[in-house]
């Protein structure tokens, strides 16, 4: 387990700026023996955390994504694990993972509200479902009391966003109530799935996480708007 800990770490450290690299370099950067580097990239491919062409290894985003998960999963350091993912990585799987789901995007969505000027990292939105998506890329400390006040921001970022909605151009379906719903991303699960009835989503899990999301979003913390009348609920 330790050599592929440390064979996948190599990869992403490597491939880092979109190119492949080869199990040579991987070799001498883990201090491995390069044949116990081919035989731990073969499984490692298997499980399509890479993808090999004779000695050449690649990986797409999503497959480092995956990659840093399985090695913190395998023992590696949270931070060492993520300091080779780029933030874009980290936000285009969330994106990508809308997309599939049918929803439509804006990255960094700026506004300004009550005299403050706010960012939203993602804005989600499918027929009257608006996602409102905080990524944490990475958390050295990803204990309760981080995620509490990530989340209570969050919120507050949302309820500024529900405000403004209607004025924001995002060709938005108006009939009807839109649903507002703050989300939290992160890399790995911390020691809260939910705080203040907001989930707080392991990006791998995003996925599945939109695809049941409709049937919970009555239980979850949420801002409805109707016409310019906002109503908070939960």
């Amino acid at each position: 387990m330790i050599v592929e800990r440390e064979v996948l770490l190599s990869a992403l450290k490597l491939t880092r700026d979109g190119t492949s690299t080869t199990l040579e370099a991987i070799s001498k950067d883990s201090r491995i023996p390069i044949q116990t580097v081919h035989e731990a990239s073969q499984m490692l491919e298997r499980e399509g955390l890479i993808t090999m062409r004779g000695d050449d290894v690649g990986m797409t985003s999503e497959q480092r994504v995956a990659a840093a998960v399985k090695a913190v999963k395998m023992g590696a350091d949270l931070e060492r694990a993520c300091a080779f993912l780029t933030w874009a990585e980290f936000e285009d799987i969330s994106g990508l993972a809308f997309e599939a789901n049918g929803f439509s995007l804006r990255r960094h969505l700026i506004f300004k509200w009550s005299g403050r000027r706010w960012e939203v990292d993602i804005v989600a939105y499918r027929g009257e479902i608006i996602v409102s998506v905080d990524c944490k890329h990475w958390r050295r400390n990803w204990r309760r009391s981080s995620i509490r006040r990530i989340v209570e921001a969050h919120v507050e970022r949302t309820k500024a966003l529900s405000e403004v909605l209607l004025t924001l151009g995002l060709n938005l379906n108006l009939k009807g109530r839109l649903t507002v719903v703050p989300v939290v991303l992160s890399l790995i699960q911390g020691p809260l799935k939910f705080y203040m009835d907001v989930p707080v989503v392991p990006i791998l899990q995003l996925r599945d996480f939109i695809g049941e999301m409709v049937l919970h979003i009555g239980s979850m913390r949420h801002f409805t708007i109707e016409s310019k009348v906002l109503y908070g609920d939960g």
